[in-house]
């Protein structure tokens, strides 16, 4: 009895394999949805317009995001097959939150090559050379210095010194009580603004039992 059952199925499976071939339906209709276009997009475009006319039957779903994710700029890209003949395609790309030494670094730690300007961006100078630490120190800052509405412009990160120039202010601390220090430093803002009685040039936080304040 199962062996019918079995063979039955297997000939249904062959039967729509064989089938499909001859089941065309060519595509007409893509649909790109794309926030952002700082990706190559003449390269893309071409890809894609080289999809037109194909069967959306059988086309490889996998091998278009693949071709499509190739560009450096584009971290996903989701793609559905609209029956009888349309095609979308969702390109996700990755977004830069600093220049780091002479890239860009995204929101979830990946380098990426600049296509243009992003003078906007904070700027991080990493003597160290660490990546993921880079991108903790930036993102601890970012947090932290938001609540005092202190905008971070610049980090340069040495072995063992951190450097932090947010709204005109710069901010040192060693790197070893970073997180501590910046706690310090957001719990108690507002009051040394209101105490001292020039304009803040620096805050050194290197100091257990205070501030060291210009």
């Amino acid at each position: 009895m199962y062996k019918y059952i079995f063979l039955l199925i297997l000939g249904i499976l062959i039967f729509l394999t064989y089938k499909s071939e001859y089941l065309f339906y060519p595509i007409d209709e893509i649909i790109i949805i794309s926030k952002e276009k700082n990706y190559n997009q003449k390269k893309t475009n071409n890809y894609i317009d080289s999809l037109y006319g194909k069967n959306l039957l059988t086309i490889d779903i996998d091998e278009i995001q693949k071709n499509i994710t190739s560009d450096s700029w584009i971290r996903d890209a989701e793609i559905a097959k609209l029956f009888p003949s349309k095609l979308t395609i969702n390109i996700i790309q990755h977004i830069p939150i600093a220049i780091y030494n002479s890239k860009l670094i995204t929101s979830n730690g990946i380098l990426i090559k600049p296509l243009a300007s992003h003078d906007n961006l904070p700027k991080i100078d990493d003597y160290s050379n660490n990546i993921q630490s880079a991108n903790h120190i930036l993102s601890t800052s970012l947090k932290n210095l938001n609540r005092i509405n202190l905008e971070v412009n610049k980090i340069i990160i040495y072995h063992s010194l951190i450097k932090i120039y947010a709204s005109n202010i710069l901010l040192i601390t060693d790197k070893e009580k970073f997180e501590k220090n910046l706690k310090r430093l957001t719990s108690s803002f507002n009051k040394i603004r209101e105490t001292y009685d020039k304009e803040i040039i620096s805050i050194d936080m290197r100091y257990s039992n205070g501030f060291a304040i210009k």
